[in-house]
């Protein structure tokens, strides 16, 4: 089979054509993350706005697949890698494609018959002018597709890094350093939750409490599976939603969607009505807004000028102008008219993402084993400017997305160390409305902070250390 290490071209279907195929435009989309380095939540968007006129059991489909395919990649590309001569790493970008994309219909799509899959793979090689290689596609497909319930995997007595790698689909360098820290068994809970379907987490207004029931109410009716956030009194947890734009209450700014551990930070912050609150990391502004439903004035901070007009639209539909003020800011560069002024600090500072694993599977495969290092520096040196706001007897909460101790507790008994602050974290989960889940126990070994597992938690990774000046 021809094969080549240079990405295709790919060249998206006419926006003017009433018939798309969804699946050129999925294999499309794969060529296009592949070779921009694109993240894959900024390529559906950006595709599902262009496309905006197709039939909505097509965007959902498109959506599945390019979700499923990403989330196991490392497992499909084990699978294919044993059916077929040419290894993945070597295939024609659009052959690689069309491939990861028909493996993870046939071992995970039941929906969709087998044979379907397969006609419309080959089709599709076809018509990207790829008829040459018609019979490997379909040879490749057809043979999983009968031997699909005895693929062969690594084994876990054997080896039990490399089976959590490719059952998990989770690169093996991750696992190691999670199975040091949480030991294997552990691990594995952890990489199964981020398989998991996720609900998306909503926190209603704090003055939104009349509402709540008839939100709640008008969400089942319309077919959504409402549960209520077991750990936050405002949250809950919602299954088939569709589109959160379109869900009522949206438009008024009764609710907003957060994630469980993003809440976790302002209720453990020990925040009061006319407090200042300084937010160095803040986009998209969860945390912001939730300080500002608590009565704060908020100074949100962000790098990035794009991701503070997008916050400032945020703040906006939530009507909290008059207290939130925001600017484009390097965390790392202290202000100086700031020193000593806030009650609160919130660091959130930039990290691996292994927390979020489940929500954004791409992040995996985009992170090097030297990322952690270079994070962790980058994480000092805004640590190094927060703590100069807080007045004294102020809090500064430090927290990330990720589970790595270098990152997290690692870097709160920096804190502690180096500037002389107090862990309170306990006192402050202790008098928080948080219901922490059932067993839960913070133990001496632990370290600083609170790390937050998805698997207990149900929720992102999360670490939270809130620290007493």
């Amino acid at each position: 089979m021809p094969v080549t290490d240079s990405a295709d071209q790919c060249a998206y279907p006419d926006d003017n054509m009433n018939d798309i195929n969804i699946r050129a435009l999925i294999a499309d989309s794969m060529i296009e993350m592949e070779r921009t380095d694109t993240y894959l939540s900024v390529e559906e968007s950006a595709v599902l706005d262009k496309y905006d006129h197709i039939d909505s059991r097509d965007k959902s489909f498109y959506k599945k697949v390019m979700d499923g395919t990403s989330e196991y990649r490392l497992r499909i590309d084990y699978i294919l890698d044993q059916f077929s001569k040419t290894p993945v790493t070597r295939m024609k970008p659009m052959i690689r494609a069309i491939l990861r994309m028909s493996v993870y219909q046939l071992i995970w799509m039941d929906s969709v018959p087998d044979s379907a899959v397969c006609n419309e793979a080959v089709k599709l090689a076809s018509a990207r002018g790829l008829s040459g290689l018609k019979g490997y596609v379909n040879g490749v497909l057809r043979n999983i597709s009968r031997n699909k319930d005895s693929i062969r995997y690594p084994s876990k007595e054997k080896d039990g890094m490399e089976y959590l790698s490719v059952m998990y689909s989770c690169p093996e360098w991750i696992v190691r350093q999670l199975a040091d820290e949480y030991g294997p068994d552990r691990t594995e809970a952890v990489l199964a939750s981020y398989m998991e379907e996720k609900p998306l987490s909503v926190r209603f207004r704090i003055d939104e409490g009349a509402r709540r029931q008839a939100l709640i109410g008008a969400w089942t009716a319309a077919g959504m599976d409402v549960r209520i956030n077991p750990h936050i009194p405002d949250a809950v947890m919602l299954m088939h939603t569709g589109s959160v734009t379109e869900m009522e209450g949206f438009a008024d700014g009764s609710f907003t969607v957060q994630d469980t551990g993003s809440m976790l930070v302002s209720e453990l912050s020990g925040a009061h009505p006319g407090d200042t609150v300084m937010d160095l990391c803040a986009a998209p502004g969860g945390k912001s807004i939730h300080m500002a439903d608590k009565g704060c004035t908020v100074y949100s901070y962000d790098i990035s000028g794009s991701r503070c007009d997008r916050m400032t639209e945020n703040i906006r539909h939530m009507d909290l102008e008059d207290m939130i003020t925001v600017e484009v800011h390097d965390a790392v560069d202290f202000i100086p008219d700031m020193e000593h002024k806030a009650d609160i600090v919130i660091a959130d500072v930039p990290c691996s993402g292994l927390g979020v694993m489940g929500h954004k599977s791409d992040i995996r495969y985009r992170l090097d084993p030297s990322d952690i290092g270079s994070l962790a520096k980058l994480q000092r040196s805004i640590i190094d400017a927060a703590v100069g706001y807080v007045r004294p007897g102020g809090r500064l909460v430090y927290s990330t997305c990720t589970v790595s101790r270098s990152e997290n507790a690692d870097q709160a008994a920096y804190i502690m160390h180096k500037y002389g602050f107090r862990d309170v974290t306990d006192s402050a989960l202790a008098e928080s409305r948080i219901t922490p889940p059932e067993g839960y126990a913070h133990e001496p070994g632990d370290g600083p902070g609170l790390q937050i597992l998805p698997d207990i938690w149900k929720s992102d990774g999360f670490y939270i250390c809130v620290l007493k000046c």
